[in-house]
């Protein structure tokens, strides 16, 4: 369908709107960049979705409730093979997971990397057009780690085309707890700009724990963005607590001793406007709504998510979708909904929950074991290769968020002679794009170096502390890992590289084959006095900062 152009009289044209360009209870099995990639912009009135939080920790594979049954387990290999993947090989050049026999998934791996987790070029559109928030994870990075930091990466790719999607009146509800919810706040205040924060939801439960050194952690948060002032808020209310519900008019009655006693009536429905702390209950291990998955959430929390949010009729997307709470949620609400996952077992797992009678019924395209009720209203699965024809052009630039000024370094009462990048670049190229620390390199699976800087950074040869300068002939790339350690022991980079040997650090054989320090100190000076020689016409003679 072409885009819908509304025109007035007398005025300029209006930029074209789109239609939302999927299909309404579609669950789509593909990586969900791949999905949202494929909308078109402002189509979307509300994104719920509960991601990885970065706990920095391995799940142990889980079974389903009651367990995967051999029909079930055959299907999902049927699907597969109809779209042209038949091997856990082609499935991972698919960006899917290959579904383990009768587990949930085959162990759930929630540390990250940017060896393994993170596309060259999800970095490169961040660097290029969001370069505020590329800045924030290089800041990641610097100030937590390198996983940390690919963790970002991996949302904030996310993040953006989700701020594109959604509607000028559309909503947000990101799910993360203590581990990162820090990091994600900045992300999300970088995209959404920070007067679009609502609320930061303090999702209470209870449930078993053991002894611990510490306060139980029995929270989680949730973040609540919009992306405009139009976006519709729908109150919600709770009941007064037990002390202050009963509080109301006052008389007077006579007791046993005939002594008259003042007491309070108070009116059972009276209710106040529902707080930011939510306490609805965790799901326990014999809820009927159960499906396994050990980070499951409530459908009562999707629920009261929706209510507030979206209104009948309205499109809820949940792009991390494996245990289909929002999605019962929505068609237990009446709004449509489009979910997206990357594991084909997500798949058996909405087929079970729309087979609850508790839940929802809801009839499916595809074959479901022992179904309930056959309406004329059904939820569909889509492969990779099955995602929406997207209409609206390719995404330019738009966050409101301001780009971060290039650091430069420069001697006293002087313009810069090079930036950053530009020392970095030359560096790089003297060393074969490798770190001057431990030999560090940007690899492709064969070992083939990959030619790019933003996986180094810059650090002195000898400490500023000492003497050193921040100029090119004192600078060194140096991988993230040891750069943040050099900068707390403050020692020069000869040094350091014998303790980094002698810890067994050293990804090439031996110190011997890192750059020369001398040679590339005097190779250095040669690119400065290039430099110098190039750009002292636009300097002037008497030009100071």
């Amino acid at each position: 369908m072409p885009p819908r152009r509304k025109s007035a009289r007398n005025t300029a044209p209006a930029a074209p709107t789109y239609d939302f360009n999927a299909v309404n209870r579609g669950v789509y099995i593909a990586d969900n960049l791949d999905l949202l990639r494929s909308l078109n912009d402002d189509c979307v009135d509300l994104v719920c979705i509960d991601p990885p939080f970065d706990k920095n920790e391995t799940f142990t594979a889980e079974t389903l409730k009651p367990a995967l049954s051999e029909a079930e387990r055959l299907n999902e290999l049927r699907l597969l093979a109809h779209w042209g993947i038949t091997t856990p090989k082609q499935a991972s050049d698919a960006g899917l997971e290959w579904p383990a026999d009768h587990k949930i998934k085959g162990g759930y791996k929630d540390i990250w990397s940017w060896d393994s987790d993170i596309y060259e070029d999800w970095a490169k559109t961040l660097e290029n057009h969001y370069p505020a928030i590329y800045g924030l994870v290089e800041a990641t990075r610097l100030i937590h780690s390198d996983g940390r930091a690919a963790y970002l990466c991996f949302m904030a790719i996310r993040i953006v085309e989700i701020h594109r999607v959604l509607k000028s009146t559309g909503s947000l509800f990101l799910h993360c707890d203590y581990a990162a919810n820090g990091y994600l706040r900045q992300l999300l205040d970088g995209v959404f700009g920070r007067s679009n924060f609502r609320n930061e939801i303090i999702w209470s439960y209870q449930r078993w724990t053991g002894a611990t050194k510490t306060f139980q952690r029995m929270h989680d948060t949730i973040f609540y963005y919009v992306k405009s002032e139009a976006a519709p808020f729908n109150q919600l209310t709770e009941e007064y607590s037990s002390k202050s519900k009963h509080k109301g008019r006052r008389f007077s009655t006579p007791t046993e001793s005939g002594k008259l006693e003042q007491v309070y009536t108070g009116d059972e429905s009276r209710q106040k406007a529902m707080r930011d702390v939510w306490e609805i209950s965790y799901l326990n291990s014999q809820a009927k709504e159960r499906t396994g998955y050990p980070t499951q959430k409530p459908v009562a929390l999707a629920e009261r998510i929706i209510k507030a949010s979206t209104n009948p009729g309205d499109i809820v997307l949940d792009c991390f979708a494996g245990c289909a709470y929002a999605a019962t949620a929505a068609e237990r609400l009446e709004r449509r909904w489009v979910a997206c996952d990357m594991n084909i077992r997500a798949w058996t797992v909405f087929k079970r929950q729309f087979n609850k009678s508790q839940l929802v019924l809801l009839k499916c395209n595809d074959e479901t074991v022992g179904q309930q009720v056959m309406t004329g209203e059904y939820a569909q699965v889509f492969g990779p290769n099955d995602l929406p024809r997207r209409e609206s052009p390719e995404p330019q630039a738009t966050l409101a968020a301001l780009p971060m000024p290039e650091r430069q370094y420069r001697q006293p009462r002087q313009k810069p002679v090079m930036t950053e990048a530009e020392m970095l670049q030359e560096l790089l190229e003297f060393s074969g794009y490798t770190a001057w620390c431990c030999g560090f390199a940007n690899r492709k699976p064969n070992g083939e170096i990959i030619r790019r800087t933003w996986n180094f950074h810059l650090d002195h040869i000898d400490p500023v502390s000492e003497g050193g300068i921040n100029e090119i002939f004192n600078r060194a790339p140096m991988c993230p890992h040891h750069n943040i350690r050099k900068s707390n022991k403050l020692v020069a980079l000869r040094e350091y590289r014998k303790q980094i040997a002698e810890a067994g650090e050293l990804q090439v054989d031996n110190i011997l084959e890192l750059a020369d320090l001398g040679e590339a100190q005097r190779y250095a000076n040669r690119v400065y006095y290039r430099y110098e020689q190039e750009r002292r016409p636009q300097r002037g003679m008497g030009d100071f900062n």
